[in-house]
């Protein structure tokens, strides 16, 4: 058997003249590669929006047990702002067909901050600032109808569903970073439910607390009250198409136009606020 020879080659002598440019392959792959990742997200994300409302809502209430849930209240008074706001939100969920075991668990937050929030497990937060700016039970009824609808229509879970299936992606690409994501994630909910909810979420919500207002007081006084003590916000004239949250002076419009077509009362009778969440603890100046 005869041993192959072996010879050195000389290059081909139009090496130079060829129009093979690696970089530009290195481009385009890289580029195809971040546009399979963004797509990818994108599908990971959405799937994820619609799955997590079907989950039993028992999984939300066990995360929001462990993570969520405060502590018993510091004092007297604070037991008692506690329970005045689960009375006023056990009587609104009682007419809002909440699903079976939906239960809502109502606290308040000293911030001056002029907000309120829900989260997951049917956990809602009213902020002192907000609190001092109603001026009856009506209108707080009218926000705890609003936050109330979030976690019954599961709004708070198709958030949150998303950003997890986002985070598990990326812990796929690089462990540390997913792990960071999700971690933030649990930890920034309240920041997350603040930042809003889609339009058609806000504007289902808001129609949950007009039919709330009207099934407990006969009018929507409370709710036409609240839409004018909220933030308007700082959106330019012209952009309100970049915000999620419709303005309270579109959403007060819009009640006015639901009222007259059914024939609703936007005004009657108010009821003051319990006498516990009138004598709030001194705080800093109130924040719009």
């Amino acid at each position: 058997m005869t041993a192959p020879r072996l010879e050195n080659r000389l290059p081909p002598e139009d090496l130079l003249e060829r129009d093979d440019r690696p970089l530009r392959e290195l481009a385009w792959l890289l580029g195809a590669s971040l546009a399979a990742l963004v797509l990818l997200v994108a599908v990971t994300g959405l799937s994820a929006r619609w799955l997590a409302p079907k989950l039993p809502f028992r999984y939300e209430v066990a995360l929001a047990e462990r993570v969520f849930d405060a502590g018993p209240p510091a004092d007297a008074a604070a037991a008692q702002r506690r329970a005045a706001l689960q009375a006023v939100a056990d009587r609104v969920a009682a007419v809002m067909a909440l699903p079976p075991g939906m239960k809502i668990v109502v606290g308040d937050d000293a911030s001056a901050l002029v907000n309120a929030y829900a989260t997951l497990g049917g956990r809602i937060r009213v902020f002192h600032g907000l609190l001092r700016k109603l001026d009856s039970e009506q209108a707080l009824a009218a926000l705890l109808a609003h936050e109330i609808a979030h976690v019954k229509h599961r709004h708070v879970a198709a958030n949150m569903g998303h950003g997890m299936a986002v985070a598990l992606l990326l812990s796929v690409v690089t462990p540390k970073g997913g792990a960071q994501a999700a971690q933030g994630l649990l930890g920034g909910a309240a920041q997350l439910a603040l930042l809003g909810y889609s339009r058609d979420a806000e504007r289902q919500a808001d129609a949950e607390a007009l039919a709330a207002s009207l099934a407990l007081y006969g009018h929507a006084g409370g709710l036409a009250t609240l839409f004018t003590v909220l933030p308007q916000g700082d959106t330019p004239t012209g952009t309100t198409w970049l915000r999620s949250h419709p303005d309270t002076t579109a959403r007060l419009a819009a009640l006015q136009a639901a009222a007259a077509a059914s024939g609703a009362a936007l005004t009657g009778p108010a009821t003051p606020l319990p006498t516990a969440l009138q004598d709030l603890p001194a705080a800093g100046r109130d924040k719009r």
